[in-house]
């Protein structure tokens, strides 16, 4: 340019192209100017553009370890959760997982032997396996393993077929893997070892790479110190991870490996310090045109540091400026600069391209910012709304000062804030009647742990109420603790719906007469209290066409009779008889006292006249009549029960007689004992037979409207009677005991064929299996249920087993103990038709349970009845307050289905959604997809 320069000097020019040529000189110069700075504005975005992949290459290769680490959690995970694992229960786990992850060499199980248990451990492996030994590595092969005091042997690996030769391999026998070993055992979580060769597969040559260990304990927990981490030390499980393998796949997945310019090298600690893991150049230094060294040609390079596991690793990225320049834009510019206006418009441009970039950055500082302040907003609105008392006291000083509480405090304790904070908590605390709760607290409290009680709280006004409360410590950053926070929960109407049920167990909830657990209680009273000459009579009473009554004006009017009858049947007996409803229009009747039969009839006759009185309901005028059957003890039964049976047949003779009467049981009424003794031999040929069926009822979650498990229901396919109802013979197989062989079937089938449902890949279904009280009193229940999983390859977690209200209170300690083991073993747990029998809250909040069902007969009249109506939302709400999930059965329309909905019920079964289908039809139906519509069953 110098050269031209002078060339114009040397030329004499006129004023006009002197002007022209300032106008040219100032033009190239304002047009340098801008190609320089638009140039310097493009290295910057080559660098940003630059950083940016680095990011993102960064994000990559972290996210790959952390998708080994997800392998190796998980087959840790299938210790802790089954217990005792098998060779083929792990390869059929883990297989699924290597697939798609060919960088994962291995997935091994090591076993802790120590070195006075080898000769015993390695005889019992030759039986599994021939020619098994404990061994290490010996040059390029294995040797049988040396003397040493513990050993980590290789008991399980996948794939097998590929470590033939390596099985028994000591990992202890290795430093680097012994090293990874005892940190991991230390600290109780997963640990890398540091870069070292992995084991050989069969036929291949050993690669480098890391292998992750997390130890396996017995129990399935982490034991809380490190010396009881060493004692309770079951094992390992390991991945061994190809590093190169797992980096240049990530990469090259996401298409990050197909840009040149770019270097990635990965480094990680090996034994003699870092060294390369992974390493990929594709700078492409050749040759470049000549006008990118007017460009300036800059390497740019970022490097990134992370842990995984213990273990540092250093990412180094290099790349090319000139690769992310944009062309020869800066040159063209210069060319084109030669015109003013388009080399001013082009400078302008690039300066405000520039504050741009600087404005959105700023304007997402801020908005990241506002976001962090927003979050922090909502969390304290949070607390503020919540519907449970928090309390939030002062760590670090004496007394533990109250420093802040919610509002729900102030609403349920009636003190205002600025009454208690302040005030130390021990202040507080004095006021509080359950001083062994409180006591209880403070333990927590000086141990620096969690804490719970369940106590009673003394309010401002006086009340005191009944609140689950939890304490817990928020630890600063040096992981002591500074605060700690309260958290009350007012289970004050789960305490009143526990006297509630207490009530409705004994008395029937719409007419107030005994229900069938009192009236037992009454027939077995009254045999006491009567002497050898007298005699108890029981009557049941049906009444005739009930069924017309609430097809025709509802059942609510048919509620109403219900009301009436009782009322008028208790103005008909003595003060010493007893009136019980024990069904929809069921009575029986206890008449003690009465010596001859006359009596007792004249007391029926005369309840069946007061029946016979018209009744006013709805504007029309009723006359009810009824059939009754009367037994007498001693003469037709020595019980409740046989008096209450026999009574039964007689009114079923009545009915056939015509109705409106009055029958005595006779021996002669029999006959349906014959048909009972009948059913009996065949139910006990049925099950060598195969008569046996199961039907399975889809248990379908309300919020996702997904079937998320299946009740597994027996059908009994005689070839002569047909389909054979389970009512007539499920009673009969549990009083003959055939129930438990029955069961045994139910629960292997129903395990086996929810195996091969989800080996058919219709993902995790839950099996529900009722159990009879002879099946559950079997003192070999918990193996055998234990074996039926092995045997079936089912995971706990996918049997639910279903127990009756009635059958746990039987014998409550008994029933916890077997209880705890069937929880301990992973199965969930049921109680079926809960509030038809009789339970205390203080035993259910014993029992480990994890689901109540709710009864069929309560769900049936909920949108008409208010007493099925409470008792329903009672059980759910109990249910919220002991953390139970509330199944509830027999749901037939969309208006109970809407009911639920809104009280928070979590699943339903029934007609609404489903009726009890065959496994071939259940699997259909799964094949379709597991969301289901509802569909009113009374339509």
């Amino acid at each position: 340019m110098s050269n031209w320069l002078a060339r114009i000097g040397r030329v004499r020019l006129r004023p006009p192209d002197v002007a022209a040529v300032l106008a040219l000189l100032g033009g190239v110069a304002i047009s340098f100017a801008l190609a320089s700075g638009l140039l310097e504005a493009e290295r910057e975005r080559a660098r940003s553009r630059f950083l940016q992949r680095a990011e993102t290459h960064s994000a990559a290769v972290v996210n790959s370890f952390g998708d080994a680490l997800v392998v190796l959690q998980a087959s840790n995970a299938l210790f802790r959760s089954v217990g005792q694992v098998g060779p083929e229960q792990f390869g059929a786990f883990v297989r699924p997982l290597l697939k798609n992850r060919p960088y994962i060499e291995d997935v091994v199980f090591h076993r802790v032997v120590e070195a006075g248990g080898r000769a015993a451990y390695e005889a019992e492996q030759k039986r599994l396996r021939p020619g098994f030994r404990i061994i290490e590595r010996a040059g390029t092969g294995v040797a049988a393993a040396g003397a040493r005091r513990r050993y980590l042997v290789a008991e399980y690996i996948e794939p097998s077929d590929a470590y033939e030769d390596v099985s028994g391999y000591d990992a202890l026998s290795f430093a680097p893997q012994a090293r990874a070993f005892e940190r991991a055992l230390d600290s109780g979580a997963a640990v890398a070892s540091v870069l070292m060769p992995l084991l050989r597969k069969h036929g291949e040559q050993a690669h480098m790479g890391v292998v992750l260990s997390m130890p396996v304990y017995r129990g399935g927990g982490v034991p809380a110190s490190v010396a009881a981490r060493r004692a309770d030390v079951l094992g390992d499980t390991s991945v061994g991870v190809d590093v190169g393998e797992l980096v240049g796949r990530t990469l090259a997945g996401a298409n990050l490996l197909d840009r040149s310019g770019m270097a990635i090298e990965l480094k990680g600690m090996g034994e003699q310090g870092m060294r390369t893991a992974f390493r990929w150049d594709r700078l492409d230094r050749r040759a470049m045109p000549a006008w990118h060294d007017w460009l300036g040609e800059e390497v740019f390079t970022a490097n990134h540091s992370f842990d995984l596991a213990g273990q540092h690793w250093e990412l180094r990225l290099s790349g090319r400026s000139t690769e992310m320049i944009g062309g020869t834009a800066p040159l063209a510019i210069l060319i084109m600069g030669c015109l003013l206006s388009a080399g001013l418009a082009a400078w302008v441009r690039g300066r405000f391209q520039r504050a741009g970039r600087i404005e959105a950055l700023v304007e997402r500082r801020t908005a990241d910012l506002e976001q962090v302040l927003g979050q922090m907003r909502l969390y304290l609105r949070a607390i503020e709304a919540s519907a449970n008392a928090v309390i939030l006291v002062d760590a670090r000083r004496p007394g533990l000062p109250i420093e802040y509480v919610n509002p729900a405090f102030e609403r349920m304790r009636g003190f205002s804030a600025a009454e208690v904070v302040g005030q130390r908590l021990a202040e507080l605390a004095e006021q509080e009647p359950d001083q062994a709760a409180v006591a209880e607290l403070r333990q927590a409290i000086r141990e620096g742990r969690e804490g719970h009680a369940s106590m009673r709280l003394f309010c401002k006004d006086g009340r005191e109420l009944y609140a689950e409360v939890y304490i817990a410590p928020v630890l600063d950053d040096s992981g002591e603790p500074g605060h700690y926070v309260i958290t009350q929960y007012d289970v004050s109407t789960a305490k009143r719906y526990e006297a509630e049920l207490e009530v409705r167990a004994r008395y029937d909830t719409l007419t107030g007469l005994a229900n069938r657990a009192l009236l037992e209680d009454r027939i077995d009273t009254a045999i006491e209290l009567a002497g050898s000459d007298a005699m108890v009579w029981v009557a049941t009473l049906d009444l005739d066409h009930f069924k017309y009554v609430n097809d025709t004006l509802g059942h609510g009017a048919g509620d109403e009779m219900l009301k009436a009858v009782a009322a008028r049947m208790q103005r008909a007996v003595g003060r010493a008889d007893t009136v019980a409803r024990t069904g929809g229009d069921e009575f029986v009747l206890v008449l003690p006292g009465r010596a001859a039969e006359s009596e007792a009839a004249a007391t029926v006759q005369a309840v069946l006249d007061a029946l016979s009185e018209p009744l006013r309901l709805h504007g029309q005028e009723l006359v009810m009549t009824g059939s009754a059957g009367l037994a007498a003890w001693p003469a037709d039964g020595h019980d409740a029960a046989t008096l209450v049976q026999h009574a039964e047949v007689a009114m079923y003779r009545a009915k056939d007689l015509g109705r409106n009467a009055v029958q005595f049981y006779t021996p002669a009424m029999n006959a349906r004992a014959r048909e009972r003794m009948a059913l009996e031999g065949a139910l006990r040929s049925a099950l060598h037979h195969g008569e046996f069926e199961l039907y399975y009822q889809p248990q379908v979650d309300l919020e996702s409207g997904s079937v998320v498990g299946l009740e597994a229901l027996i059908r009994w396919r005689h070839p002569i009677l047909g389909m054979v109802r389970p009512d007539r013979f499920i009673n009969l197989a549990e009083e003959t005991g055939l129930i438990v062989p029955i069961g045994a079937w139910v629960l292997r089938t129903a395990c086996r064929q929810n195996c091969e449902w989800q080996h058919a890949g219709y993902g995790p279904l839950r099996i529900a299996v009722n159990l009879s009280a002879r099946q559950f009193a079997q003192p070999g229940l918990v193996p055998e249920i234990a074996h039926v999983l092995e045997e079936t390859g089912l995971a706990p977690t996918c049997l639910e087993i279903e127990l009756t209200e009635s059958l746990v209170m039987e014998d409550v300690e008994g029933a916890i103990r077997t209880m705890g083991e069937l929880k301990r073993m992973g199965v969930k747990l049921s109680i079926d038709d809960f509030g038809t029998g009789y339970s205390s809250l203080s035993y259910l909040s014993r029992f480990p349970v994890d689901v109540l069902k709710i009864d069929r007969s309560f769900v049936r009249d909920i949108t008409s009845s208010a007493d099925d109506a409470a008792m329903v939302t009672a059980i759910i709400q109990l249910a919220r307050g002991l953390h139970l999930r509330v199944i509830a059965e027999g749901v037939e329309t969309e208006a109970q289905l809407d009911y639920l909905k809104q009280r928070g019920c979590d699943e339903v079964q029934g007609h609404v959604y489903a009726r009890a289908a065959s496994g071939a039809d259940v699997e259909a139906m799964l094949r379709t997809g597991r969301r289901v519509q509802p569909q009113d069953a009374t339509a």
